[in-house]
């Protein structure tokens, strides 16, 4: 080997160990940027001889360094379990937040709830069994009555505007997940001519596996890569983006709870209409919210109020009031009307305005009398009252809560577990970097010095000569 072969040997290791140093600045400058895939130069000697003869013959030791590849430190295969469980976890922790706002909605338990304001609406048919004849007592009792029908109203209002919420905030999330899919289809196709070209694409398919884990977030969707660097990303099955072609979402169905028994809530594919199959991520907990969650929450507050106009008007037609025909003052009692109208607990009102036409007599013959009324009270403790119907609404939902609370939980745990396993796999960790930039930097120090023996090797040679 020559000596001038021996400086181009020095010089490929000093071009080696400042890209090598230059890669060890780039994983330190973003140790804290999201979704960001530390990098690693790969080494290689050159051989002297790359097409050996027969009858040649070589004393020569290689020809120096040469960079083959840049590395991205990315396990695909831990990168699909996050995405599993962290389009798992959305799901949940949005999941959890609907039954928060539904438990807000209604209010329970609370001194001044529905269940509550029922106890003081069956205690008052107790005041008028006590005091029939006292207009105050029949006052109170439709002043309360007023209450509970004004409650279910509100906690019914509440429920339909969650639906709005939760309506316009779907319409929202499909629109990102339009978005996000359209950048995956743009970096996939910048990807493909980068490799084409022999550029790195490394930055690029860090912000491209971002994207793919917010559709995860959002749908659940699953990403696949494909041996040309793009990503295919498939939502239910289909296909949502394949290389540098996106399908897109849409919403469709009714925009209030009282619509969707016409047209149900979808997520459907804009092209043919067919349904996105989306079973996690924060938009099918969007859907389950607007299909089941808030729809039986409505459901069920309508059949309490339905149950409440049922057997009061049922028991309130059994008895007789203490109305009178003018120009009489004496009391010519009537069967009682109906107490309530309506027939959920958007529309439930109290019927009554008089208080002389609440039927608290069991008998025409003594119409101050409160046999009815006390009727009325017991209502309170059938097992298919209103009161016992609204007990086991509350406590169903309270069930329901509290199950999806605990599944989110613990779904936080291992999302949490698995993100910490895929940053210690591509993360960047500091100490190591500060490592390689003393090794890099040791291993150039050594091939300058090199270099300077070289020189001066070559200038005695010259000198000699003199």
């Amino acid at each position: 080997m020559s000596t001038f072969q021996g400086l181009n040997t020095a010089l490929s290791a000093l071009y080696a160990q400042r890209r090598a140093l230059d890669l060890t600045g780039q994983n330190i400058a973003n140790a804290n940027t999201e979704g960001y895939s530390r990098q690693r130069v790969e080494l290689s000697p050159v051989q002297s001889l790359t097409q050996p003869a027969y009858w040649s013959k070589s004393e020569a030791i290689g020809d120096g360094v040469k960079i083959t590849d840049v590395t991205r430190l990315h396990d695909e295969f831990i990168s699909n379990r996050t995405r599993t469980e962290r389009g798992l976890n959305a799901y949940l922790q949005a999941q959890n937040g609907v039954y928060n706002n539904v438990e807000q909605a209604i209010g329970e338990p609370s001194d001044n709830g529905l269940q509550a304001q029922l106890s003081d609406y069956w205690s008052a048919w107790s005041d008028v069994a006590n005091r029939p004849g006292d207009m105050s007592a029949r006052t109170q009792l439709l002043s309360r009555a007023n209450t509970v029908t004004q409650t279910m109203g509100t906690t019914r209002q509440n429920l339909d505007n969650l639906f709005g919420a939760t309506r316009e905030a779907l319409d929202a999330d499909v629109s990102v997940v339009n978005q996000t899919s359209a950048g995956v289809a743009d970096l996939n196709a910048r990807i493909k001519l980068a490799r084409n070209a022999n550029m790195p694409t490394n930055e690029l398919s860090d912000q491209r596996d971002q994207l793919v884990m917010k559709l995860s977030e959002l749908t659940g969707a699953a990403g696949r890569l494909n041996e040309d660097g793009s990503m295919d990303v498939a939502l239910g099955g289909n296909l949502l983006v394949q290389g540098d072609s996106v399908r897109n979402l849409r919403a469709v169905g009714s925009t209030t709870v009282d619509g969707i028994g016409v047209a149900p809530v979808q997520v459907q594919f804009a092209d043919n209409g067919s349904s996105a199959g989306v079973t996690t991520g924060k938009v099918a907990s969007g859907l389950e919210a607007l299909t089941k969650t808030i729809p039986d929450t409505v459901a069920g507050l309508d059949s309490v109020a339905a149950t409440l106009i049922q057997n009061v008007n049922d028991q309130h037609a059994k008895g007789y009031d203490v109305s009178t025909t003018p120009p009489s003052t004496t009391p010519s009692p009537q069967p009682g009307g109906a107490f309530f109208t309506g027939t959920s607990a958007k529309d439930i009102r109290v019927a009554i305005t008089d208080p002389t036409k609440i039927a608290a007599s069991s008998t025409p013959a003594t119409p101050y009398q409160g046999d009815n009324a006390n009727a009325m009270a017991a209502i309170a403790q059938s097992p298919q009252g209103a009161d016992t119907q609204y007990r086991n609404f509350v406590v169903d939902i309270g069930i329901q809560a509290q199950t999806v609370n605990r599944r989110a939980q613990s779904q936080q745990v291992i999302s949490d577990d698995v993100t910490s396993a895929e940053q210690a796999e591509s993360g960047v960790s500091l100490d190591e970097e500060m490592t390689n930039m003393l090794m890099y930097q040791r291993a150039y120090e050594a091939a300058a010095k090199v270099v300077s023996t070289v020189d001066t090797t070559l200038d005695t040679l010259i000198n000699m000569k003199r």
